[in-house]
């Protein structure tokens, strides 16, 4: 191991050089077996909270007003991915903070405010990300809240990577269960996207609304847009009753039925109904119209195929036909690459 980090020593230092870049000796600590990093203790086991950090935790006063409460949530949130079930345990002192004119310290909030100082010791130390290692989100849901588990199998064993969670919003609450469910492990991908993008992943779920929004016939509004998202991800996912999935399931749900059903989510034209998406565009529409009603199109760059538009994609080293999105759709797919953690800005 001691080779490889020389190695990557010399590598960043001349990256450094290269960049012109001048280092303060004093402030540089060279083969350290453990670092502190933003809050952080950082070592080949994995990754635990600073304890000097976890300390001020443990010594916060019992909240007197809304700013105390609030001081102490954003204390804990830094740490939420270390704390599993954050949203499910935080709930009682957020419930607070939505009634601002009346500040009433009860025995709920006290459990609450104990409980969250307890996880931060207790929790166990976070592993390293491997890329080569089996992936798995385990992922949950609840009347008002989600959830999710970063998980890998490293030698032979299962490593916790991280922790996330958080409350549902007053429309959120309003959706179904299963939209509820898909909300949790759309959320759940793009919060670990730097994890996840480019690497074949396991979803793990107790409820079937990955494999309904897959098998959608003509999703459209959010739907479409979250079946739009999963597209550019390698997902198998996984069904596991309650009882088999206890990790994420952050507030305790009834287990359904046993047994464990895996899907594919393939290509886009699985998961969104492209061709009822370009019919709501009037141009591609009218496109499509034309080069169906032509026996020989007059573009030789466009092509319809399964009842959707397609345009030639001249660079060898991709795909023959590419999809032509609808302008209603283009400005998520830029939104997200451009705005997303793994985008180039």
């Amino acid at each position: 191991m001691f080779p490889e980090h020389l190695e990557r020593l010399c590598c960043v230092l001349r990256c450094i050089q290269e960049a012109g870049l001048i280092l303060n000796p004093k402030k540089c600590l060279f083969g350290a077996q453990e670092i502190k990093i933003l809050g952080h203790l950082v070592s080949g086991e994995g990754i635990k909270p600073d304890p000097d950090k976890i300390k001020a935790v443990q010594d916060f006063p019992t909240p007197k007003n809304i700013q105390d409460v609030k001081s102490f949530l954003g204390l804990c949130s830094y740490y939420r991915r270390f704390n599993k079930d954050f949203c499910h345990r935080a709930r009682p002192l957020q419930v607070l903070l939505k009634n601002s004119s009346k500040f009433m310290w009860t025995e709920l909030p006290e459990e609450a405010f104990c409980d969250l100082k307890s996880a931060l010791i207790s929790e166990p130390i976070l592993s390293l990300f491997d890329e080569t290692a089996p992936t798995e989100l385990h992922t949950d849901a609840s009347g008002y809240g989600i959830g999710a588990v970063l998980v890998q199998q490293q030698d032979g064993r299962e490593r916790i990577i991280a922790y996330a969670s958080r409350t549902l919003t007053k429309p959120e609450t309003n959706y179904s269960t299963t939209e509820r469910e898909c909300l949790a492990a759309v959320w759940a991908i793009m919060k670990f996207s730097p994890y996840l993008f480019g690497k074949s992943f396991t979803i793990i779920t107790d409820h079937h609304s990955l494999c309904w929004l897959a098998n959608l016939r003509d999703p459209s509004g959010r739907l479409a847009r979250w079946a739009l998202r999963l597209q550019e991800y390698d997902i198998t996912i996984s069904y596991k009753s309650g009882k088999k999935h206890q990790d994420s399931d952050s507030l305790s749900r009834s287990p359904i039925e046993d047994g464990t059903i895996s899907e594919e989510i393939g290509a886009l034209s699985t998961i969104l109904n492209l061709e009822q998406e370009q019919r709501k565009d009037s141009e591609v529409s009218t496109t499509i119209q034309s080069c169906q009603e032509s026996k020989k199109s007059n573009r030789s760059d466009l092509q319809v195929i399964d009842g959707a538009l397609y345009k030639r994609n001249f660079d060898p080293s991709g795909k023959r036909w590419l999809p032509v999105i609808p302008k209603h759709l283009r400005l998520d797919i830029v939104r997200h690459f451009h705005d997303a953690p793994t985008a180039g800005h």
